[in-house]
């Protein structure tokens, strides 16, 4: 246990939450009164390793990117010659570890979904900002009482495209076992793993030892008899051995996963799957006891009490949302942060899209640079929708879930290249074209078929980028080189004034384009390959540029019918990042 002159001052523990070698969480009030907090404290045994110290302050930072409701929020990070303390949303709920380890047999299907779509949701705000989690397992997901979940635990977390070994043996994936850098498609492996063992009761992968385990992910999963038949597609894909085969956007996982169960178990799926899992949750002891949490419980988009904000060790701020306050009150307290650690988090604006089942995704990008030589693979992706889609489709009570969209995932080879180089682009399109979707003022969805006319549906179109006439290029197959600075990496241009605009040739292949009845939508996807030969520095200068074939990376373009609708009215948004080319000097 932490020791007193260890632990922040005027806080009245209630509980113990849990222990590890890295430290201890337990449950806490200010004395002056406020809701409860969670307090991970740095064991003091650690106070003196330098590396220790990185390592917990790096999970602050990884958790401080992340705001979502199935997350569980970071409220402040504060250290000082007293110790570290992590301070985070006090959640009312218990491990899904222990949820399973106390009920004999697997989950129900439609409850085992409803799991895995929370997971995937909090998974994909963490990917958003950049961040791997990991680490996600049974013991890092919290089960609420109303079947709601939130993950938790991002102590080994890294931003996407860094490697190591970090995990726990039975969930990671093939390359974690290698060492190799951590994509959204790792944390993606460890998900549906726990999939497979909420459905049919058993961990997918066995072995007693770490090279049998190693051995069983790396041979895959091949016992699919115990998993449902029409989630076995689900299973398969995301326990694929290789990250570049498997879904790399936690928001596609989940519009798969919503159509694979309206197809297996109705429309109603979800809200029976976590009523079920409520009820398999609140048979088990809570992790954090709901007695002691009360009413006063920080729910998410609440703020601190002002009583909880004056402790004379920091100041906890909901959210980080008034994280200067937080280093100005820290330095007068005489605690001490990382340079720029709370300043507020700026999110990535730019994207490409058509629809989501998730709206608002930020993919981030990772770099696998060679080094200084050539070579190496640049990856990004964006995402492109609308948040008032009911604009664009003429409809009033259109939900923003229903929004058209795009994603566009970008890989460039090589990404560090001389003169006279040839450069590929692939650029893999995914679409969601809603056409045939009606809802009535009491909020009935309706799919009146893929013929659909008005009054009631109304044609519309939308696009990104300049057309041939507006880009004065003289192909319209053409690519633009933002040079860094002064653009910036995690941000997508959005003027053409400062772009080095030049032709390429390009190949569309694998063009699929069905109208699916569950969602009502044209599912579009193709892979579009654009080759350059990278001109003399005359006109291309060495150095880093952004590089994107849709200029400017924004929608332009929006049309209900004949008519002209400003894109700004139906919430027209690109969120992402853009693959990065370094152009060598010789």
């Amino acid at each position: 246990m932490t020791p007193s002159e260890h632990r922040l001052p005027g806080f009245i523990e209630l509980a113990e939450l849990g222990s590890g070698a890295q430290g201890e969480v337990v449950l806490a009030r200010h004395e002056s009164g406020g809701g409860p907090v969670a307090i991970k404290y740095l064991a003091p045994g650690l106070l003196g390793d330098t590396a220790a110290w990185s390592v917990f302050r790096a999970e602050a930072q990884m958790l401080k990117r992340v705001d979502n409701p199935h997350v569980a929020r970071l409220l402040d990070y504060l250290e000082s010659p007293w110790g570290a303390a992590i301070i985070l949303e006090a959640v009312p709920g218990r491990p899904l570890r222990k949820v399973l380890d106390e009920r004999e047999g697997p989950l129900a299907p439609e409850a085992a979904l409803a799991t895995l779509k929370g997971s995937l949701l909090g998974l994909a705000a963490a990917h958003a900002a950049g961040v791997v989690h990991r680490d996600y397992k049974p013991a890092n997901v919290l089960v609420q009482d109303d079947g709601q979940s939130k993950l938790i635990d991002f102590g080994v977390a890294v931003l996407t495209g860094q490697g190591g070994h970090a995990g726990t043996p039975a969930y990671m994936a093939p390359e974690q076992w290698a060492g190799e850098p951590a994509t959204p498609a790792t944390d993606l492996y460890a998900a549906t793993c726990v999939f497979v063992e909420c459905v049919t009761g058993e961990k997918p992968f066995g072995g007693t030892t770490l090279t049998e385990l190693k051995t069983s992910h790396e041979e895959g999963f091949a016992s699919f008899d115990r998993v449902p038949e029409p989630l076995r597609p689900l299973v398969r894909r995301g326990l694929t051995k290789s990250p570049g085969e498997r879904v790399w956007n936690a928001y596609e996982f989940v519009g798969e996963l919503e159509t694979a169960a309206v197809q297996a178990y109705g429309p109603d799926w979800e809200r029976r799957g976590l009523l079920a899992l409520g009820v398999v949750a609140a048979a088990v002891v809570a992790a954090v006891p709901l007695a002691l949490l009360s009413g006063a419980l920080l729910t998410p988009g609440a703020s601190a009490t002002g009583a909880m904000a004056a402790t004379t060790a920091g100041h906890v701020s909901a959210g980080l949302a008034q994280g200067a306050t937080s280093v100005d009150t820290m330095a007068k307290a005489g605690t001490s942060a990382s340079k720029g650690f709370l300043s507020k988090v700026g999110g990535t604006k730019g994207a490409t899209g058509i629809g989501a089942v998730g709206v608002g995704a930020v993919i981030a990008a990772w770099y696998f640079w060679p080094g200084p030589s050539v070579g190496g693979t640049s990856h990004a992706g964006v995402h492109a929708y609308f948040t008032k889609p009911g604009v664009l489709l003429g409809q009033a009570h259109l939900p923003a879930a229903e929004t058209p969209y795009i994603d566009l995932k970008y890989s460039v080879a090589p990404a560090r290249a001389k003169t006279g180089t040839e450069v590929r682009i692939v650029e893999q399109f995914r679409a969601r074209t809603p056409g045939s979707l009606y809802y009535t003022p009491s909020g009935e969805r309706q799919c009146l078929g893929r013929g659909a006319k008005p009054p009631k549906t109304h044609w519309y179109q939308w696009g990104i980028g300049l057309d041939k006439d507006q880009l004065d290029a003289k192909s319209t197959e053409v690519l633009a080189f933002y040079r860094i600075p002064p653009a910036k990496k995690n941000e997508i241009p959005q003027k053409t004034a400062n772009a080095k605009i030049l032709p390429v040739r390009s190949e569309t292949t694998d063009q699929h384009q069905p109208f699916v009845q569950a969602e009502c939508a044209t599912m579009s996807r193709w892979t579009t390959t654009i080759k350059i030969v990278l001109p003399g520095h005359r006109l291309l200068p060495p150095g880093k540029y952004l590089v994107t074939p849709r200029v400017p990376m924004k929608i332009t373009t929006t049309l209900r019918g004949d008519e002209a609708i400003p894109p700004e009215s139906a919430g027209a948004t690109i969120d992402g990042t853009l693959p990065v080319i370094e152009v060598l000097d010789g």
